[in-house]
């Protein structure tokens, strides 16, 4: 089954605006059968902050300023009981922090809330809205996932037809994006719809610059706008055809390691991490192609996105998945030099180089790795 963690996916800021904001969020929802508290992610100064309020009677508040309007997430935890597991499932929502009372409202869990309060979270609601329908047929899948049992789960029709409709619904997600950036140019929410839209590696990359481009200038020269913009800029570098940024990081035992290094062979350039589930399953075919071609003049250089502090967690992931091939990192989580480089915004992700250093394919998901590979090396 196709998955990738995107930046959108651990909520990176999409600010707005150069100025400090004061907001307030005031909350009712549901109380939880559990003891639980509220809390609230966001960034602030390029660090990752959290908040936190009690629930009482479903009740909450939390205040705070950010220094630019930005997604925040809220996520409701149960306080942990000693000797009693904690429900893996949670209740979350996504917002926008912005200037004013932001009102949170649900008779039911926080995902399933109403949030009013600011032009930002009205447009919000707006492209929610206009994507719905996308992630309901989402949510289905997911459960035909998730209640199939091992052997089905491993079974290669079984996997084609979630991602026959995967791909189906993907297709009718981005039309529903489409027509919310050309309806809502003037609207700092179409940077977050475009975003969506582009996915984390666009292969249009020309038609994201022209939607970008029909944007309002305001939105264009906003915070979020300039690092969109940057974003495009990598994508462009490393379009197939395009020479391969060079690039040096370390190897686990602080070696650094040059991608010009390895010219002379066809070079797997792998985005991965320790803690990305998707990447983890996805390495067992990394490591099926590698050992199947690595007399073939192919290799693999591995550059994960690992967080500080975390080099064990990175060195155990290695050793668990038996990848034999070279690993480089700066363990800086998604501000990784390379990745930053290449305009990684998801992961697992992959460029395929050949011997003079061009990039000749990306992407390489399960099989589709082998039948490039079987094509250029035999």
């Amino acid at each position: 089954m196709k998955q990738t963690l995107t930046l959108a996916g651990m909520l990176l800021p999409l600010s707005m605006l150069a100025q400090d904001i004061p907001f307030q969020i005031k909350g009712q929802i549901q109380a939880p059968e559990e003891a639980s508290r509220v809390y609230l992610y966001y960034r602030k100064d390029g660090k990752n902050l959290t908040d936190s309020s009690e629930l009482t009677g479903g009740a909450f508040q939390l205040s705070g300023s950010v220094a630019n309007a930005q997604r925040g997430t809220l996520v409701v935890r149960p306080i942990p009981v000693p000797g009693k597991a904690i429900a893996m499932k949670q209740d979350m929502l996504n917002l926008y922090l912005e200037k004013g009372n932001i009102s949170v409202k649900s008779a039911a869990g926080l995902s399933d809330a109403k949030v009013s309060g600011g032009q930002y979270n009205t447009d919000f609601n707006k492209y929610l809205a206009a994507t719905k329908g996308a992630k309901e047929k989402y949510e289905v899948v997911n459960k035909e996932w998730s209640s199939a049992n091992e052997e089905t789960r491993k079974s290669e029709a079984f996997q084609k037809s979630l991602n026959e409709k995967y791909d189906a619904i993907r297709k009718e997600e981005k039309a529903a994006q489409l027509a919310f950036i050309k309806a809502n140019g003037k609207s700092p929410i179409a940077i977050d719809a475009l975003q969506q839209f582009a996915g984390s590696l666009p292969d249009n990359v020309g038609e994201i610059e022209g939607l970008f481009k029909s944007l309002a200038p305001a939105v264009q020269s906003s915070t979020s706008g300039e690092a969109f913009a940057k974003s495009i800029d990598g994508w462009k570098k490393t379009a197939i055809g395009a020479q391969a940024p060079e690039f040096t990081q370390n190897d686990p035992e602080g070696k650094p390691v040059k991608l010009a290094d390895f010219r002379g062979k066809f070079t797997l350039i792998d985005f991965w991490a320790s803690w990305c589930g998707p990447c983890r399953a996805e390495n067992p075919h990394v490591v099926k192609a590698y050992e199947k071609y690595k007399d073939k003049n192919f290799t693999v250089l591995g550059v994960s996105l690992d967080q500080p502090n975390a080099k064990d967690k990175w060195l155990k992931a290695i050793a668990d998945d038996n990848l034999t091939w070279t690993q480089v990192s700066d363990l800086k989580f998604w501000d990784n030099e390379v990745a930053r480089l290449y305009g990684i915004r998801g992961i697992p992700q992959n460029f395929l180089v050949d011997p003079q250093g061009k990039i000749i394919a990306k992407n390489l998901r399960g099989e589709a790795l082998e039948k490039k590979l079987a094509e250029v090396l035999n």
